[in-house]
């Protein structure tokens, strides 16, 4: 289901970048705690009209940086998408960001990525899971992101995550914080914000855009 998800929402993505792309032979991107491997899905005619710039922690830059399709041009760049003084007011002509503003830590921290977002691209394109649908994506699991906090971090095999220790699954809980509609319009007052659906009913994903 998320593999569908991903290449739908992609390919609104290649649309948008072609839309930037009118009238100009290239265009700038930073992908914040992006991975190479996720631009394999990039439309091959748009390859090598874009350049991405990666920023993420080193350890994940150097670990999904294999298999990258052919004409894909990237930058990778170690750093904080909370605090991005290296770069000036509109440096981008996209900033793109895929499941990582429910992972920043607090909700201040929140309204600093979007923020810095908003801040250093023209155009952004943000998508976070729903807080309101019933399965957990970061672990496979019905409800589980909707009890109380002490239930999560018990020391189980639960859906798809890995069994930790108490000190492993508390900083897990606190780096994942899944955010719902209004809390998301808050963070990106500029953008149109849309949403994927499963069944017409629940809504998995939440999605902000601002055009150039």
């Amino acid at each position: 289901m998320q593999r569908h998800f991903r290449i739908t929402r992609f390919a609104a993505i290649n649309r948008l970048i072609e839309t930037l792309l009118a009238g100009r032979e290239t265009i700038t991107i930073l992908d914040v705690g992006g991975r190479a491997e996720y631009w394999n899905m990039l439309a091959p005619q748009l390859r090598e009209k874009v350049h991405v710039t990666l920023l993420n922690y080193g350890d994940e830059l150097a670990l999904f940086s294999e298999h990258v399709a052919a004409g894909l041009r990237f930058t990778n760049v170690a750093g904080n998408a909370c605090n991005m003084p290296q770069y000036a007011d509109g440096s981008f002509d996209l900033v793109h960001s895929n499941s990582v503003v429910e992972h920043v830590g607090s909700y201040a921290n929140m309204f600093d990525f979007a923020n810095e977002i908003r801040r250093v691209g023209k155009a952004y394109y943000v998508q976070t899971p729903n807080y309101w649908f019933p399965i957990d994506p970061h672990s496979a699991s019905p409800f589980l992101h909707w009890l109380p906090d002490p239930i999560p971090r018990m020391r189980f095999y639960v859906g798809v995550t890995r069994r930790v220790d108490e000190r492993g699954a508390a900083m897990r809980l606190d780096g994942t914080k899944m955010i719902g509609r209004i809390f998301f319009g808050a963070l990106f007052p500029d953008a149109v914000h849309t949403s994927e659906r499963l069944a017409l009913v629940f809504v998995s994903s939440l999605i902000a855009a601002r055009g150039a």
